[in-house]
């Protein structure tokens, strides 16, 4: 599957296409996949949608869906899990040159499981720095690095850092967003259609 999204992106890059912006006034759509670890068969995926606006101040804030589904199956039985994702955050573009921008953020967020006649429901923080820079014409990319706390209802508090990375293929208004986030229970791929305006 990661190999087919990076096809995807290579394909992308060899259009020609107009200058790379750095913005975050979008809408998107796409696919998504997350992994729980390679001793889990758990592989959920599905669609995002994501709504972001960028003010003349420097702040900024985005909204993202995530719907996943999977089957799984045993010796004896199957059965479906769903995961949903929501999250909402609010950041600040704090310096700025022609080539790069450094923002800081944090978000709140909600993440739903249910898994047969068992649902998990929880909130998760983040607090999050971000650098996006403008490679040429053509590509931009990101990397964030973070720090999240999940607090599911009836079960253990979890912590810890995370990680993102993104690269971003630019044709107009409309890119294509290939995304890796990493973090200790629970890694995403997406690739996404943006269109900025």
């Amino acid at each position: 599957m990661k190999s087919r999204l990076f096809i995807i992106v290579l394909s992308v890059v060899g259009l020609n296409v107009q200058a790379a912006e750095l913005n975050k006034t979008f809408i998107e759509f796409g696919y998504t996949q997350s992994d729980f670890g390679d001793k889990s068969k758990v592989e959920p995926d599905g669609i995002q949608l994501g709504f972001g606006y960028e003010f003349e101040n420097g702040i900024y804030t985005s909204l993202t869906v995530k719907r996943q589904g999977d089957t799984l199956e045993g010796d004896v039985s199957k059965f479906d899990l769903d995961l949903d994702e929501n999250l909402f955050e609010l950041g600040y573009i704090a310096y700025e040159t022609n080539k790069g921008r450094f923002s800081f953020g944090a978000g709140i967020g909600e993440m739903d499981w249910d898994m047969r006649h068992r649902k998990l429901e929880g909130d998760f923080y983040r607090l999050f720095t971000e650098y996006e820079h403008r490679f040429n014409q053509h590509i931009s990319g990101y990397a964030r690095l973070g720090y999240e706390y999940f607090d599911p209802k009836g079960a253990k508090n979890n912590d810890g850092a995370w990680a993102e990375l993104g690269v971003q293929a630019h044709y107009g208004d409309s890119s294509v967003v290939l995304s890796y986030f990493d973090s200790a229970d629970i890694d995403q791929l997406g690739v996404t259609y943006r269109y900025s305006f």
